[in-house]
């Protein structure tokens, strides 16, 4: 006896007769579509890796600053913490830095790492990036202050130095201003942390309008140049900010040790 075949998948069946060919009907395709689809979906999920099933600190290194999207394929953030238990060296749960600067804590069995290294969660998780047009001018300002405390910090240590000053002036003088240089420092930390997951987003969207130049033609291809070459320089503006203000947070490190070496008690 034949085998017969599952009413599932063939629910309802014609023959030709003449030719002997199957057909099926609307809704036998879309079942059948489906499955193609699933097994497909299965096959590349085989090719990731679950981030509660990594262990090891040079594992967990790697992954730091990794891209992260939701299940949507919209790009969110990057991964920028990771809670390790020392006993087991599994993730206990993983912090993301989101486009519009906040964080999102989850567990980790919810990141699948790709084979490209970078990180797609199960869920969908959506993200409403504020304009960062204030954030930039905030940034370039507050970069400017620092400077200028700088400034007034190195004259201030010449001038005790040279003797102007005596120590108690010089340290009450110092205290005020080394307090208002740490809270600038503190606010370009800040800004910096929030701008950079928006680069990211910037260069994401310079990717899709390159993959549609391929095909565009016309006026579509004039209106893809003009969004790329806004986006390219509104993604130098921010770098360039961004460069700028880590280049000043590394002298104030080097400043540090300098004053911890020679000038403080």
């Amino acid at each position: 006896m034949s085998q017969s075949i599952p009413s599932i998948v063939f629910s309802r069946q014609y023959h030709l007769r003449d030719t002997g060919i199957l057909l099926l009907n609307s809704l036998d395709r879309d079942w059948l579509t489906l499955l193609c689809f699933r097994r497909t979906l299965n096959q590349r999920m085989l090719q990731f890796k679950n981030l509660a099933d990594v262990s090891g600190k040079e594992a967990f290194r790697k992954l730091l600053g990794a891209k992260v999207y939701s299940l949507n394929g919209e790009y969110v953030g990057y991964l920028k913490r990771i809670y390790v238990e020392k006993k087991k060296g599994k993730a206990t749960k993983i912090v993301i830095r989101l486009l519009n600067g906040g964080l999102l804590v989850l567990d980790p069995s919810i990141a699948m790492i790709g084979p490209d290294g970078r990180i797609t969660l199960k869920t969908d998780v959506k993200v409403e990036v504020k304009i960062i047009g204030k954030e930039l001018a905030k940034l370039q300002t507050t970069v400017s202050e620092l400077r200028s405390v700088r400034e007034r910090l190195l004259e201030l240590d010449e001038a005790f130095i040279s003797g102007e000053l005596t120590k108690e002036t010089y340290q009450r003088f110092r205290a005020a201003l080394e307090q208002k240089r740490q809270k600038i420092v503190s606010e370009i930390k800040r800004l910096v942390e929030e701008l950079e997951p928006y680069t990211h987003r910037l260069d994401e969207e310079r990717k899709k309008l390159l993959s549609q130049m391929s095909s565009a033609e016309g006026e579509k291809s004039t209106q893809i140049l003009k969004k790329l070459r806004e986006l390219r320089e509104l993604l130098a503006r921010v770098n360039e900010l961004i460069d700028n203000a880590v280049h000043e947070l590394s002298f104030e490190m080097e400043l540090d040790e300098f004053i911890d070496r020679y000038l403080r008690d």
